[in-house]
This record gives C-alpha cells, structure tokens and sequence, in this order.
C-alpha cells in the first residue's frame, strides 16, 4: 500500500518535541466530513513556526529577516475532530490539540522544522517544513543570532523528505487535468505574495475537481473519504495579486487500495509550484459507492512528455 510510514510519522511522542502549543481546533478547521482539513493543519504548522520565532529570535531580529517557505508537509495518521460523540451518545470535546515543533534541519541559508499534533498522548498527524533566509537578490546565509537561536530548538528528526522534480513535471502538459485558478486580495499576506496555506488550499481543490469529474458532480461534492491522508507542497516562487494561474494535476501510481498524485501550479508555461499526494480510491464505510475509481482515475495518469 502506498501510504506506507514516511520520515515525519517517525516522532510520535510529545516529549521528542522542545516546544508544545496548546491549540483549540475552530470551527472553520472543518471540511465537509466534519473532520480537521489539511490545510487547516498547514496553517496550525504555520501558526506554530511564527509563535516560535516571535520568541526565540525576538521582535527586533525578526523585522529585518525575510523567512520565506520552501516546502511543507503534512501527514494525517488518525481523524482530526472538534467534536464526537461516545458509545452512549455523550458529546466529547475533542477540539483541544497540541502542536510540537523543533528544529531538524540546520543548513546555510535554509532550516528544517518537524511537527507533531497530538489529541492526548496520541499523535494523530506529523509534518515538516523548509523555510529559506532571503533578500531581494536570493537565498542568503542565516545570520548567527538567528542560527544560534534555532540551534535551542534542535530535535533528533530524520532530514526533510525530498519531492522528486523529474523534469516532466514542470511540463504543464505532462499534467492531463487543468483547473484555472485566480488568486484573491484575501490570499495575500504581508509578504505581498499568496500565503502558503492559501495556496496548499489551491491543491487540495484541484484533487477534489478531479474527484468531480470522474464522479459526475454530485451534489456536496466529492466523497469523504477522497481527502488525501497526504499532502507535500513545494513552493518553487511567489505567486501574485492579481493573476490567473493554471493547476494541473496527474495520477503518479495507483494500487489496490490508494492513488499518488502529482500536481503542478503553471504561470504561463514556467512552473512555479509543485505537490504531491496520496488518498484512497476504495472507501468501504461511505454510504456511497464511487464504483470502481481506480478505473475512472486510469485515463488522468501523468503523459510522456
């Protein structure tokens, strides 16, 4: 099965983690099948990373550094709630979270960070992110305050996973679907450019157009059960306001049970974002019955370009 343990499942205790946040889950966390939705937990990472560095490099190093997101990743190992119900009918309040975040990674222009959110003592999702030191002219070294001040947050983690950029996959017609996509005065952030979380947002609708299509549009949209377990995001530019973007999204690897996707997002022909994802395409407690999906998400794999 595809959706094998990866690098950021290894961690699952809180104490592997130098920083714990308290983190109540929103009702504007939830996606359709009232569980916690994957860029909600891109944008927990994010809150996370910004808490940390508020305190560890101080107001006055942080508003002369420009930290911008390389990649981020997100793995989804247990459903993420707001709230249940127990065998007797009760209401559980299973909103409250916490988020560990360290340090993996240390490099000269660039640093690692590894997640774990945890319901109790149970980790229920893990991730990781690159950040990159920069100025207007590239990547720049980290300052040693700033590099001295991460070294307080290292963590024994495994080196962030690496999504492999073959070459066809910065061809916009290696990708056999195609959603335009037009960025809104709500997605910008005071980088003057698409924030990350708005953008993991962009990916997770091109999988669920996708799910559309070979579904046949039903009303609500796609089964539950489609959301990727998994989702890697790689940001390879800025994207701007205003402008029309081309998502395109591929099939990488179908077996019995999951699919990987590919996607890509395009300014023209020059590819400026990358991802990839891993769902199920059999869904034995949905009430729906999607037929066999696997079949219908044939004719969507990656082309030979």
């Amino acid at each position: 099965m595809m959706c094998r343990v990866t690098s950021t499942q290894l961690l699952l205790r809180p104490s592997s983690y130098p920083v714990l946040i308290e983190h109540t889950a929103r009702y504007s966390d939830l996606d359709p099948s009232r569980r916690i939705g994957r860029d909600a937990i891109v944008r927990w990472f994010e809150d996370a990373r910004i808490a940390v560095e508020r305190d560890v490099f101080g107001a006055g190093l942080i508003a002369h550094m420009r930290l911008l997101l390389a990649s981020v990743r997100v793995d989804v190992l247990a459903p993420l709630q707001v709230i249940a119900r127990s065998a007797a009918g009760a209401r559980i309040d299973t909103g409250r979270y916490r988020i560990g975040i360290g340090v993996s990674r240390i490099g000269t222009s660039s640093f690692a960070y590894t997640y774990g959110v945890f319901a109790g003592e149970e980790c229920v999702a893990t991730g990781e992110s690159v950040s990159v030191h920069a100025t207007m002219g590239g990547p720049a070294p980290l300052p040693e305050a700033v590099r001295a001040a991460l070294e307080t947050l290292h963590t024994d983690a495994p080196a962030p996973t690496r999504l492999e950029r073959w070459p066809s996959r910065l061809v916009r017609e290696a990708y056999p679907f195609r959603l335009d996509v037009r960025t809104r005065f709500g997605d910008i952030d005071p980088n003057r450019h698409v924030n990350n979380v708005a953008l993991a947002g962009w990916y997770l609708d091109g999988l669920a157009e996708l799910h559309l299509d070979v579904l046949g549009y039903p009303t609500g949209g796609p089964l539950d059960g489609l959301s990727p377990s998994s989702l890697r995001v790689d940001y390879l530019d800025e994207v701007q306001y205003p402008g029309i973007y081309q998502l395109r999204v591929g099939v990488l690897e179908l077996d019995e049970t999951s699919v990987r996707y590919a996607c890509g997002l395009f300014d023209g022909p020059r590819c400026i974002g990358l991802a990839e994802a891993v769902g199920a395409h059999r869904i034995p407690d949905e009430d729906a019955d999607p037929g066999d999906l696997a079949a219908r998400l044939e004719p969507f794999r990656m082309r030979a370009v």
